[in-house]
């Protein structure tokens, strides 16, 4: 089950990914498919966000 930590981070990842197409960038992968440390990353990244 996710955590709410996890839930903002991946918040955060899929806002980005919103970006990426308006910046002609190629597809990033699903949140689920990101390595753990990459996760990790973007829910230190929501932390530091509050």
């Amino acid at each position: 089950m996710d955590t709410e930590r996890e839930l903002a981070g991946k918040a955060l990842y899929e806002s980005r990914l919103k970006n990426l197409h308006g910046l002609l960038m190629p597809d990033a992968p699903r949140w689920d498919e990101l390595p753990a440390e990459v996760r990790e990353r973007w829910c230190s990244y929501a932390d530091a966000g509050q």
